[in-house]
């Protein structure tokens, strides 16, 4: 959680984990306290929220995934118009904090934090998978790949207002790491 903790929160001393930021738009970035836990290092708050919410007498598995992470943009484009009017832009960010809240419950956001300062403005949003009886189950949260693309279609119909259309399903395109991305441009 250190590495995607510093760039989210544009932690001094790392600024590697955000170097295609624009240091002179920083100032636009916004951190939502939604909770009291992204108030916190975000490593810390993990174990908060775990610590308060895991109510299982089995101890947590080493490999259990402890958090995740979710992007919420749209095209350069779309982003753009809806933050061209300061009104939109706020309708947008309320939007997608009701979304992440009945997703994946407002007590589990440990992120909900605006980027500015990269070429698409876009949200960074970290939850804990706590089920709503104390398990902690990123299986039963996130789901798997069919439950994933409902999500996406749900986020889908929440952004139509905003002009946000789904993308195209299923394009057998596979994942790469910002690594891997950064070699090949």
């Amino acid at each position: 959680s250190g590495g995607i903790g510093n760039h989210i929160d544009r932690a001094a001393g790392a600024e590697h984990s955000y170097r295609h930021s624009d240091a002179s738009q920083r100032h636009l970035n916004k951190n939502y306290e939604l909770t009291k836990y992204c108030q916190m290092p975000l490593h810390e708050a993990i174990t908060a929220r775990i610590a308060e919410g895991y109510t299982q007498n089995k101890a947590i598995r080493k490999d259990a995934v402890k958090y995740c992470t979710h992007v919420l943009t749209g095209s350069h484009e779309e982003m753009k118009a809806i933050f061209s009017k300061p009104d939109t832009a706020e309708l947008w960010i309320k939007a997608n904090r009701h979304f992440v809240e009945q997703e994946f419950g407002k007590d589990n956001i440990l992120r909900f934090t605006l980027h500015m300062d990269e070429k698409t403005p876009h949200l960074h949003v970290v939850t804990v998978p706590l089920t709503s009886d104390g398990r902690l189950s990123a299986k039963e949260m996130i789901g798997n790949r069919q439950q994933m693309q409902s999500r996406q279609d749900r986020y889908s119909e929440a952004m139509q207002e905003f002009g946000l259309k789904r993308g195209e399903k299923s394009t057998g395109v596979s994942h790469e790491s910002a690594r891997e991305y950064y070699s090949r441009i």
